[in-house]
């Protein structure tokens, strides 16, 4: 992954992390960077998560995501009412991600631009950290089983909390096998 280069080459400029983080698949990176998991092991996650994370089969609606500029609470408050919407990343105090069934997304994106919101569609394969992607879920959670966790040597914040993981291997795991479903915060 680019990120492993990038992050090999500031570690060989001196760099040393006091802590790390990544936002969706770069939590998988930070917690690499963390020293949780080896080289092959990081390689096989990533692949296993594109894998999975791939559209269903059976054709079935894989779901959109739009950009919005605007008081998160707002907007939660402002798309409440729109079924299979749902805020699925907090990116700042000002900015979040809604994403949910593509023909919902298209009410909440009207509703929101009705409400003076900026709002960007997102070129995206699915709407990712919904239920929309839970065909995926089982899939990497057996990769995740299946890959040696250590404990971190720097903390590692997670996507689903935006606190530190444990230092307890089993629960890093547990909280990574719900990654691809929780909101990013």
């Amino acid at each position: 992954s680019l990120s492993v280069g990038l992050y090999r080459t500031f570690e060989q400029a001196g760099f040393k992390a006091d802590f790390t983080a990544g936002h969706s698949f770069g939590e998988l990176t930070a917690l690499w960077a963390a020293g949780v998991f080896s080289d092959d092991d990081y390689m096989m996650l990533a692949r296993s998560r594109g894998q999975a994370m791939a559209a269903p089969a059976d054709g079935s609606d894989a779901g959109s995501m739009i950009a919005v500029v605007g008081d998160p609470a707002k907007v939660a408050e402002d798309i409440k009412g729109i079924k299979d919407v749902s805020i699925a990343n907090y990116n700042s105090n000002n900015q979040v991600v809604v994403a949910g069934v593509t023909s919902q997304i298209l009410v909440a994106m009207d509703a929101l631009k009705a409400k003076k919101y900026k709002v960007v569609q997102l070129p995206v394969s699915a709407a990712f950290h919904t239920p929309l992607v839970g065909h995926a879920q089982k899939p990497f959670a057996k990769a995740i089983d299946a890959a040696k966790f250590n404990a971190p040597k720097v903390p590692v914040f997670a996507n689903g909390t935006a606190k530190a993981h444990s230092n307890k291997t089993t629960e890093i795991k547990k909280q990574l096998k719900n990654h691809i479903l929780e909101s990013v915060h």
